[in-house]
């Protein structure tokens, strides 16, 4: 039987404390469920000053056979976020995969299967979960929010959703391969400074007709939420990044109320008073109409969401002894 290639691609910078961690976590994947699979790895380091390469690399002396092909990008240029991330596109093998942070952790839900459903998609996405010191917790008003955006703009171009108010969880996020074999995207991107999957999408849904976006209802990616995470140490870049976006939006946009609307969000967008950005962005205002109207629906897709948090508890608890254990071998190896 002839195997179809799965690539996971690692994104990283100071990831120390974690990259054993989500090495871990994929080969769990592998091992459980990756057997139809050649599964190759690629890891892009992004001029990390810690042991983030070191510790990678021995875990790949150990456990590294579980790959049919590996592939590490470390030279100790410091060049952002975005060139980290599309710098690894070309490398990536067949048209299953996966782009995730080394500081994140993959689930225990049988990826290779969900990739296969829904290959046929050009984005599609699940609910998180939120790591913070080695507890899983879910966010209710961002699932509920999560889901009310996929009521709301079901059926609707995926430009509709990105121009509005509405929330899609990137780090569970997947896109189909044609889109990394897009020169224009590739600069677009590059463009940015540390936000690329927010820009990413909107110059797809601007560039491509009829792009379909999936959402699910399962967990594939663990979000952990440090005090060193880039969202709060790069916040201003961050937020430039996201105002260029709607700038870009902006100039692309011909329906003069949709202009008035996104005009109305970038001057809240820059505005230092939090209430007021809230207070005066009329597609707030918008959004809670809509929630209103699909109210019931809203409800139904709320009540229908599985709670499974204790089993994906005892899933990185796992991880988490696995990657212990074998960063106390490195450590027994230093003391003898």
């Amino acid at each position: 039987m002839i195997k179809e290639n799965f690539t996971f691609a690692i994104l990283t910078y100071n990831h120390e404390s974690y990259i054993i961690e989500h090495l871990e976590s994929i080969r769990y994947l592998i091992k459980n469920y990756g057997s139809r699979y050649k599964v190759n790895l690629i890891l892009a380091d992004d001029g990390s000053r810690d042991r983030t390469i070191e510790l990678a690399n021995q875990w790949l002396l150990v456990h590294g056979a579980v790959f049919s092909d590996i592939t590490v990008l470390a030279d100790g240029s410091n060049r952002g976020t975005c060139f980290n991330y599309t710098r690894l596109w070309a490398l990536i093998e067949g048209d299953r995969f996966k782009i995730t942070a080394g500081d994140d952790v993959y689930s225990c839900v049988n990826i290779f299967e969900e990739v296969e459903r829904l290959k046929h998609n050009d984005f599609f996405s699940g609910l998180p979960l939120l790591l913070i010191d080695g507890n899983l917790g879910n966010s209710r008003s961002t699932i509920f929010h999560i889901l009310a955006t996929d009521v709301i703009y079901k059926g609707k171009k995926l430009i509709e959703r990105l121009k509005g108010i509405s929330s899609i969880n990137t780090p569970n996020l997947f896109c189909n391969k044609k889109f990394l074999q897009d020169k224009n995207l590739f600069d677009f991107i590059n463009s940015y400074s540390v936000t690329e999957d927010f820009p990413m999408m909107v110059k797809i849904a601007h560039s491509y007709d009829n792009i379909n976006f999936v959402q699910t209802k399962e967990v594939y990616v663990y979000y952990r939420r440090t005090s060193g995470s880039t969202y709060l140490i790069r916040g201003s870049d961050f937020e430039k990044d996201k105002l260029k976006a709607f700038e870009y939006m902006l100039s692309n946009e011909k329906n003069w109320l949709d202009r008035i609307i996104l005009k109305n969000r970038i001057y809240c967008y820059k505005l230092d008073n939090t209430l007021l950005k809230k207070l005066l962005n009329i597609g707030y205002y918008s959004y809670l109409l809509k929630l209103t109207a699909n109210a019931f629906t809203i409800a139904k897709a709320c009540s229908e969401s599985p709670s499974a948090t204790q089993a994906h508890q005892a899933h990185y608890d796992l991880i988490a002894k696995n990657a212990n254990t074998f960063l106390d071998s490195v450590q027994n190896k230093k003391t003898t």
